[in-house]
């Protein structure tokens, strides 16, 4: 085994009844190759529809969902966001770009992230196959939705230990029959890097039918937030489209809370507001799980990867040894304290960690040394590295009455 760093999730805590660029996100699709231009199989970097009209990627028969997800990313997140694109067969199946090689041992999708070196931190999916494939409906949705959600949790859970470079998944509730109570409580699964969301900008019987998703408006709404904030967060304002659908109904009509209360992330709409919104970021796993939200799942994911900038620069690094083998307390402080600097400039600086404003010692995270290991007899150093999350509104009671006497 290389000497290395292994930072592990801790679970459980919160009891819930130089910067990184946090959105930078990949999106696979289905595609057909534009000659010279747009080959599959290929990473690409688009920064805006000149980008996309440069690949040769059109609104045609062929390229309708590509380049309709593109323009809805790019009209919410803004042009001249950075976003890497890879198109697949249209014969291939979303599990499918999951599935590790058996010869090689990697999933096509890690061409992708390989190929970003890290930099991704989330990816969307926008399914669109060819007119052979039908799909089998199961729980509401394409059989393929589920498979697609265990194998893209195996492969985040492998490429975070192996590469360091954490993100999440976002799936298509491709084919969703209409009925929600139908579909899977997503809750009761264990896949914290994968979401499903549900809803389009344009009916299933539009000009140009399709059964999948607008993954586009939360992949743009995300790229356009700080790590910490909800997708959902009404002070950030409605999305960009004008409209929104569940299957052949306006979002208006339809029963989103019972959509939301299974785990999906879908649209909808504020009393007195206009617009539409994003109902919040569930993923597929326990409401009790720490990273059940997306939130929290880019919050942790960020920590991740700025507490292992700077500890890996202490791979293979000697250090001096107390009379018992135990680590020098003088330099774990020094790495101490040059990781949680790390993280509260990065992070709580910049309000994606909580801090305890009356406590100028607090930094909103906390990082400390194993001083007891023997490290003599194993060359292994262990740190816990806590940092202190933000609070969420997701409910507001108000009791409103009258009373003659107001003070």
């Amino acid at each position: 085994m290389l000497p290395g760093i292994n930072i592990k999730f801790s679970n459980g805590n919160i009891g819930t009844v130089v910067p990184s660029a946090d959105g930078v996100f990949g999106l696979l699709a289905s595609a057909v190759a534009v000659a010279d231009t747009f080959v599959l199989n290929t990473a690409y970097v688009v920064k805006g529809m000149t980008d996309v009209a440069k690949l040769g990627i059109v609104p045609d028969v062929n390229n309708y969902a590509l380049h309709r997800w593109l323009s809805e990313f790019f009209a919410e997140a803004g042009e001249g966001t950075e976003l890497w694109l890879m198109g697949f067969a249209k014969t291939d199946k979303v599990s499918d770009w999951f599935t590790p090689d058996a010869g090689t041992g990697k999933a096509p999708v890690e061409a992708l992230l390989d190929a970003a070196n890290g930099k991704l931190s989330a990816l969307f999916t926008a399914f669109s196959p060819d007119g052979t494939y039908a799909p089998t409906i199961e729980d509401g949705l394409d059989a393929d939705v589920a498979e697609a959600r265990t194998k893209a949790q195996t492969l985040a859970e492998n490429y975070t230990a192996n590469k360091y470079a954490p993100f999440f998944t976002i799936l298509e509730a491709y084919a969703f029959n209409g009925t929600h109570t139908d579909l899977a409580d997503l809750s009761t699964e264990s896949n914290n890097r994968v979401g499903v969301f549900v809803g389009a900008t344009e009916p299933r019987t539009g000009d140009v039918a399709t059964l999948g998703a607008s993954t586009s408006l939360l992949a743009g709404r995300l790229a356009r937030t700080q790590v910490q904030e909800s997708p959902g967060k009404v002070k950030n304002g409605a999305l960009e489209t004008l409209t929104a659908f569940i299957v052949d109904d306006v979002v208006e009509a339809y029963d989103v809370e019972s959509l939301h209360d299974k785990g999906y992330i879908t649209f909808r709409t504020h009393i007195a507001k206009a617009g539409y919104y994003i109902t919040d970021g569930p993923l597929a796993t326990d409401v009790d799980d720490d990273y059940h939200y997306i939130s929290r799942r880019r919050t942790i994911d960020k920590a991740f990867r700025v507490a292992h900038d700077v500890a890996s620069y202490e791979i293979l690094n000697d250090f001096d040894l107390t009379n018992d083998g135990t680590i020098d307390p003088i330099y774990a402080k020094d790495v101490e304290g040059r990781i949680e600097s790390e993280i509260f400039t990065q992070m709580t600086e910049r309000g994606e960690l909580s801090r305890d404003k009356s406590d100028n010692n607090d930094l909103g995270v906390q990082a400390a040394f194993d001083l007891e290991a023997n490290v003599s007899a194993n060359n292994t150093i262990s740190m816990v590295l806590k940092v202190r999350p933000k609070g969420y509104a997701r409910w507001v009671d108000i009791l409103l009455g009258y009373d003659v006497e107001l003070n």
